[in-house]
């Protein structure tokens, strides 16, 4: 059986480019659509981070904020570390994000960018309430994410390109889910609410800002 925390090192370098090929700029767009949600947070965790292009213009904007970068693959790090500007306050956990031992309220936001697809319903369910866990009150969780598209052609087009890609990361990054999981009804469980949200590539794309807000106790 693979190592789970090196599942991505044979995709970290031909992985830019793969994305470039298939989507051009789509991703990126829907990942850096997040960031204008992160402009007052002091402390960040990101999750499934990849090569690092995502906290790399998250630093760039806003210099003063700390961040917390999750990621399985040692490869996948290398690269991102090479990104990060000079004086950059980013701290790389070479870790397996599920199992990882989330701190209690230590984050102003948490971002995931394409990394949700990659889990069955069955372990996102337990594993949110955790990362949940890890905000601070009124915190958000901010999404990039592979959706299944608008009704009609689109949604058949979105369902074959999902179909095509389950199938090409899982021989070679042996992932544990088949299919995109409901990942939008576990964030709802946990108290969450849309703040902000966006479609791209005909709904093949999608990104939302998820609010938690401050819970008063009664006097």
């Amino acid at each position: 059986m693979s190592d789970p925390l090196n599942q991505f090192d044979l995709l970290a370098r031909p992985y830019r480019w793969l994305e470039y090929l298939v989507f051009q700029n789509s991703l990126e767009r829907c990942r850096f659509a997040l960031l204008p949600a992160l402009a007052g947070c002091r402390r960040v965790l990101t999750i499934g981070e990849g090569d690092g292009r995502f906290v790399a213009e998250l630093v760039r904007r806003y210099p003063g904020m700390n961040v917390d970068c999750l990621e399985g693959s040692l490869a996948m790090i290398e690269r991102a570390r090479a990104q990060m500007p000079q004086q950059a306050a980013v701290t790389f956990h070479h870790t397996d994000a599920i199992g990882w031992n989330y701190p209690t309220g230590e984050y102003d936001a948490v971002v995931t960018c394409f990394f949700l697809d990659c889990f069955q319903e069955t372990t996102l369910t337990d594993w949110v309430p955790h990362v949940r866990s890890a905000l601070r009150p009124g915190g958000c969780w901010a999404v990039a994410e592979f959706c299944e598209g608008e009704s009609g052609g689109r949604r058949w087009r979105s369902r074959f390109w999902l179909g095509i890609m389950y199938a090409f990361f899982r021989s070679l990054a042996n992932l544990e889910a088949r299919r995109l999981p409901n990942w939008r009804r576990l964030l709802k469980r946990t108290g969450s609410r849309v703040q902000d949200e966006g479609t791209m590539r005909g709904g093949l794309l999608e990104w939302s800002i998820w609010r938690y807000e401050i819970t008063r106790k009664s006097e």
